[in-house]
């Protein structure tokens, strides 16, 4: 069944070109959907769609810049053009974590956050209205992550933490304002994810420890996983669920955290 889930459906995605988008493309391309990659880099965009070219599925890339209204208008017009229909749109783009902002207070990384991760998603989400009502199952699916309800200032800065949050929230709005046109609305809140391609965080021994001690199911998600999620939500067997954030950090949010960092600890 999984693999007509999405048949002949046209779905956008955002930052689809690596990382969890790259993840989300595959498994929706794999399920029979239509996909455009939606990314800033051109040339990793391209060459991801190009690794599908061998199937007999339909993948594109556009190279867009969704900080801007024009991009975002730019980009679903785009899609369009190319397959005559849009369906499901996931907005996944966000800014790459800039380390030398965590702690900071002030600096460009709130633009950044607030331009791609919240004005594109609205922007978006505004262009894709018109053909979504056309769609016997419109859907928008949101990334989010666990951060958008848990600090880790070591980790991120506070603008990748607030926008997040407030995609959460804007999830819950959008449902609100696009309910009545049968558009359904909702987001994953991914926890650790090893990406493919490049270093995973489990690739790392001490790592791998912490994750073991900390995180019920003992490791972390795959891009694919995320994916077979979002996939979910676009479907039929959801047809039920909007507004909501499912959240897909293996247990990790309930465990105590005391007794997860002295168990962490006690495997060093």
């Amino acid at each position: 069944m999984n693999a007509k889930r999405h048949q002949d459906k046209v779905a956008l995605v955002t930052g689809g070109a690596q990382g969890i988008g790259a993840g989300i493309v595959k498994v929706l391309v794999e399920r029979g959907a239509r996909v455009a990659i939606v990314d800033k880099d051109a040339e990793t965009a391209a060459a991801y769609a190009a690794t599908f070219s061998n199937s007999d599925q339909h993948v594109i890339s556009i190279q867009a810049d969704i900080s801007t209204v024009e991009g975002c208008r730019s980009a679903v017009n785009d899609v369009i053009a190319s397959f005559g229909a849009l369906d499901v749109l996931i907005n996944n783009a966000a800014p790459g974590r800039n380390k030398a902002q965590i702690g900071r207070l002030h600096g460009p990384d709130w633009p950044a956050h607030a331009e791609v991760v919240l004005q594109a998603t609205a922007w978006l989400a505004e262009a894709a209205l018109p053909h979504l009502r056309k769609a016997s199952m419109p859907a928008i699916v949101n990334i989010s992550s666990v951060t958008a309800t848990a600090v880790a200032p070591e980790q991120c800065s506070w603008p990748y933490h607030v926008s997040k949050a407030g995609l959460e929230q804007m999830t819950r709005y959008l449902a609100c304002q696009f309910g009545a046109e049968g558009i359904r609305v909702n987001a994953v809140a991914p926890g650790l994810v090893d990406r493919d391609g490049g270093m995973k965080i489990s690739d790392n021994p001490e790592n791998r420890k912490i994750i073991e001690a900390i995180v019920p199911l003992k490791r972390a998600a795959s891009a694919a996983e995320i994916g077979t999620i979002v996939s979910f939500l676009c479907s039929e067997d959801a047809s039920y669920l909007t507004g909501q954030v499912l959240i897909a950090d293996g247990g990790m949010g309930v465990r105590e955290n005391f007794g997860a960092s002295l168990r962490a600890r006690q495997a060093d």
